[in-house]
């Protein structure tokens, strides 16, 4: 019993996020839930309602202990394409730093069928809404700073880049090839509309 007193609800979901992210929700059972945090079926429910509760939990710590802060460093800076640049290079880096290919967790729960709860979807939808609009900023000064055409659909392009994303981590689960990633990452820039004294020039650097 001291063991399930003493347990604080961080070290609960850093143990219950690792079993989400290897397993997926759908594959994730109670008991999984139960031997990985060492608290009981009706201790995890008392904390956190039942499965759907701590999966919410576990994205949004997920969430807010990587994503929050990356978004507000790259926020800051000056270049707005480099930014874009860096969150892709960042991205490519931690695929490939993880030996085990989990990829990201909210795009793996974004691509789950599995059934889970409306609080579950709309939280990865948010935080993925999070990213999205971190582009769409990022472009939108780069028009502003002419590094981009001044009629290019900021919309559309933020929305590519996410896809971008979305292909780098999904790629990087099947096929953690530092080429293809990169390939993928520098595409996605050079997609970008160009403005018009630089179309034709070949290099846009």
């Amino acid at each position: 019993m001291s063991r399930t007193r003493t347990l604080s609800d961080d070290t609960v979901l850093e143990r219950a996020t690792a079993v989400f992210w290897q397993n997926g929700y759908a594959g994730t059972s109670v008991r999984d839930l139960t031997q990985a945090t060492g608290l009981s079926t009706s201790a995890l429910y008392n904390r956190f309602t039942d499965k759907d509760g701590l999966f919410v939990e576990a994205l949004r710590r997920y969430a807010n202990d990587g994503l929050v802060e990356r978004l507000a460093r790259l926020s800051a800076v000056s270049d707005p394409l480099g930014a874009i640049r860096d969150f892709l290079d960042e991205l490519i880096a931690m695929s490939l730093a993880d030996p085990h290919h989990r990829g990201c967790l909210l795009v793996n729960t974004a691509l789950d069928g599995a059934a889970m709860s409306d609080v579950a979807r709309e939280l990865v939808r948010t935080r993925l809404g999070e990213v999205e609009r971190f582009f769409g900023e990022r472009l939108e000064r780069a028009v502003a700073d002419g590094a981009l055409d001044p009629k290019a659909d900021v919309a559309a392009n933020a929305t590519a880049l996410l896809g971008t994303v979305f292909a780098i981590r999904v790629m990087a689960r099947l096929d953690p090839n530092p080429k293809r990633l990169r390939a993928l990452a520098d595409h996605a820039i050079a997609s970008l509309p160009q403005p018009p004294q630089t179309r034709g020039n070949g290099d846009r650097r």
